[in-house]
């Protein structure tokens, strides 16, 4: 029996092969977007979980309140270094304690046989110096040795891949020596470990015996001064584990006498400082701090792309709904002589039932088939790899066979009940839509319908606007056509730093030029308490302190609002402060500043001489933070070129030939500044091409499902159509006869989506220090997108029927 339900269903398929397709090609877009979505989910929530002993791990995180009012002035996963010797010391409950501390990008020499067979490269990321006890506390497959001489210093451990990279081969790595740094740190091989998985946010690939670093000596602890310090571009974090017999409830709950203890912190600062015990499995989705990937995207946003795949899912399964029952017409006689032969309605819903579940099939398959040509642009999109794998996935197949079913029943039962609970003698008759509350089913279904696609352009519209006000909202500095290039930092090189400099500034096309920690915009920021004109108190929020030389407001043209700029000084001597500083110091004028006296991390206090203007230190999703200028050439880790436009082709290679003449043994590797600033918002840039993507795939299944409807209508007018151009019946008449429903339609969902998306977009761009307005236009937009895809399906398939020769119309039955 069930073969012959199949059977009847290929038929069925087959005679009316138009709806069959267009079913199964709206079907398929909304599978495919469904199982690309789930597999983006599953990998952002799938992060760290492969660790066996993941439900033990914690990371020590920060969170600093002003004292008097209780507001959060900033969250860190980052750690004073003294930290984890201070753990080991008053938590014995965690088995092990293991300090892990960000390289940055070094330079990195290695040689095969000779100096003349040197290899230069430069590691961008994965490089870290770690406690032998990191790899304890997570899992790495050694393919040759361990991590037990990590405890000693000059030895590191490599990934394949990074072993590969150096050596050609991983096994001929083992006790080889690499060189790290342009002072040429020498470093040996002592382990070798597989690859770790994409979806780590602890992504080691070469990690130096933190001994090298910073010395195991528990002294440390009791500098008091390095407690106040907490620095973001060598971040240092703090995992543990715990043991199993051991509750984290009642450690954490001794937190507040360890920040007592250690952070030195007295009821008179106006800072305070909370520490939490992260849990690993939180720590990727967990906004308030950050991770040394930070690539996450929020979390907020993962459930908004979730609803996005039902929704698409659900628009797909009302088109089906509405062309099965646009055929019902031509059904209804086919159901009659059934019934009239004896066939139960329990019978003829199997029937349809298995129809339903063929085009489901179908659809499914070249769901998951459009998914693998689309999966390659997904992952250049979020820059993550992913995998439709069935046989390493087997759970998509799980989520295959759930949609499947799903939609078979959710698709396929409204129509089977419809069409099988036709009376015999009704059915050669008439057949009459059924309805709700007065309003036609297939009615409810468009507005719905329409309500989820204008929801999505909505919210298309609102996130382009945002990202738009990103790309061109001036931020208080220039940024076009500045390269920034990295320094060596060896002693040797900073010499040739002036010499750099000045033959740099003789390249033509090149207008300045300016050293400096990093470019004024950047994540890699150092925050220390401030002390401010002899007060032993210290200020209730961090500042952020960026080291230049005096070009530096002229090179990325940054206004100084009073004052003037610090003496020429190879070391502190002089500070600037932005604005931002004297409004948090309760000053009046920035002129009231210059003068005074600023200290940070409880150091030499040194005068104010300038107050700069305002400017964007992080990206436009957050506040101006206080800042403090000033000279350090021990600082310096970059070189930023301010460059003319017209001019730079030609100079970027005479700027290359100049580097490398003066520093040959360094790696050249300029970034402009724009394009990093551009970083900052790739997860906005991911959710506004998603949200394009969806409002498109949303607009294309709608119009499908519209099409089914005014189908259903045109067969069912195909008469009174004939009778009114006998009668005079101009084609616009018809049309508008026709198209004037739909107008009301498309409003009712209008009037749906437009407070739903002004609710929930309004709270997405409150997520922004720096946000654009919603304005009315937004939704005078939506609603004529709207109209004019309605009117483009509407009268297309009406103008057909308008022009038909009535004789045929009045002739059909």
């Amino acid at each position: 029996m069930l073969t012959n339900y199949f059977k009847f269903a290929f038929r069925k398929l087959i005679r009316d092969s138009s709806f069959s397709l267009i079913n199964i090609f709206g079907l398929a877009i909304g599978v495919a977007a469904s199982l690309l979505i789930y597999r983006v989910i599953v990998n952002e929530t799938s992060y760290d979980s492969y660790h066996t002993k993941k439900n033990q791990i914690y990371r020590v995180v920060s969170t600093t309140s002003n004292r008097s009012n209780g507001e959060i002035t900033g969250n860190s996963g980052s750690v004073p270094l003294p930290l984890p010797y201070a753990v080991r010391l008053d938590f014995p409950q965690f088995e092990k304690v293991a300090a892990i501390v960000n390289a940055g990008t070094p330079q990195v020499y290695v040689h095969s046989r000779g100096i003349s067979d040197e290899k230069q490269f430069k590691e961008n990321t994965g490089a870290f110096y770690a406690e032998p006890a990191l790899f304890e506390i997570f899992d790495y497959t050694w393919l040759s040795g361990n991590a037990s001489r990590l405890k000693e210093p000059n030895t590191v451990v490599l990934s394949k891949k990074i072993a590969e990279k150096y050596f050609g081969d991983w096994k001929q790595a083992i006790g080889k020596t690499i060189e790290l740094w342009s002072w040429r740190a020498k470093f040996i091989v002592t382990g070798v470990f597989k690859d770790p998985p994409a979806n780590t946010d602890i992504p080691v690939e070469m990690a130096m015996s933190y001994i090298s670093l910073h010395p195991y000596n528990p002294a440390d602890i009791n500098d008091s001064n390095a407690w106040q310090y907490t620095d973001n571009v060598f971040k240092t974090e703090c995992f543990l584990l715990l043991s199993k017999t051991q509750d984290i409830n009642s450690i954490a709950r001794q937190l507040p006498y360890f920040v007592k203890k250690y952070y030195k912190e007295s009821n008179h600062d106006k800072a305070h400082t909370t520490l939490a015990f992260q849990p690993l499995r939180d720590m990727h989705l967990d906004e308030r701090f950050d991770t040394y990937p930070g690539d996450a995207l929020p979390l907020k946003e993962l459930w908004s792309l979730g609803v996005v795949g039902l929704f698409l899912l659900l628009i797909a399964c009302i088109n089906f709904i509405n062309l099965a029952t646009a055929q019902s017409i031509n059904r209804a006689k086919e159901i009659a002589v059934r019934k009239v032969l004896g066939s139960n309605r329990r019978t003829l819903i199997k029937q349809l039932l298995s129809e339903a579940a063929l085009i489901t099939s179908l659809a499914i398959f070249w769901g998951y088939i459009l998914a693998l040509f689309i999966l390659p642009y997904v992952e250049q999109l979020i820059q993550k790899p992913l995998s439709l794998n069935l046989i390493a996935n087997p759970f998509i197949v799980l989520f295959l066979v759930v949609t499947g079913l799903a939609v078979t029943f959710l698709a396929g039962l409204y129509p089977a009940f419809v069409l099988s609970g036709f009376q015999p003698v009704e059915a050669f008759r008439n057949v009459k839509t059924q309805s709700i509350f007065g309003i036609s089913v297939r009615r409810s279904l468009v507005v719905t319908q329409f309500a989820i696609a204008q929801l999505l352009i909505i919210g298309t519209l609102v996130v382009l606007k945002q990202m738009n006000y990103f790309r061109n909202r001036p931020m208080g500095f220039e940024k076009k056509a500045i390269a920034i290039i990295d320094l060596p930092e060896d002693r040797a090189d900073r010499q040739k730093y002036d010499y750099l400099k000045h033959e740099m500034l003789q390249i033509p096309g090149v207008i300045a030029a300016s050293f400096c920690m990093d470019p004024p915009s950047s994540d890699e920021k150092i925050y220390s308490s401030i002390y401010y004109n002899n007060s032993p108190k210290k200020l209730g929020t961090d500042y952020e302190i960026q080291f230049a030389d005096t070009s530096y407001l002229n090179t990325f043209g940054i206004r100084l609002v009073a004052g003037r700029l610090p003496n020429p000084s190879d070391t502190i001597r002089e500070l600037l402060v932005n604005e931002t500083a004297v409004k948090n110091l309760g000053l009046q004028a920035p002129g009231q500043i210059i003068g005074k006296k600023l200290s940070y991390n409880s150091h030499k206090q040194f005068p104010v001489v300038g107050v700069i203007h305002d400017f964007s230190s992080r990206s436009l999703r957050d506040p101006i933070m206080p800042l403090v200028l000033s000279t350090n050439k021990n600082m310096y880790t970059d070189i930023a070129l301010k460059i003319d436009p017209d001019k730079l082709v030609n100079a970027m290679g005479q700027v290359q030939r100049v580097f490398k003449h003066v520093i040959p043994s360094y790696v050249y590797d300029p970034v402009f500044f724009d394009d990093s600033i551009w970083q900052y918002y790739k997860k906005e840039a991911i959710t506004s091409q998603l949200f394009k993507i969806s409002g498109a795939l949303a607009i294309i299944l709608s119009c499908l499902g519209l099409y089914g409807l005014v189908s259903f209508i045109v067969v069912q007018k195909t008469k009174e159509v004939g009778i009114r151009k006998v009668l005079g019946a101009s084609i616009p008449s018809i049309l508008y006869l026709f198209s004037r429903e739909f107008i009301t339609l498309i409003a009712i969902a209008f009037l749906i989506a437009a407070p739903v998306g002004y609710y929930f977009m309004h709270r997405w761009l409150n997520d922004f220090y720096n946000h654009v307005d919603l304005g009315w236009g937004i939704f005078v937009v939506a609603i004529l997108i709207s109209l004019t895809i309605a009117a483009i399906t509407v009268g297309y398939t009406t103008f057909r029927a308008a022009i038909a020769n009535p004789v045929k119309s009045l002739r059909s039955e």
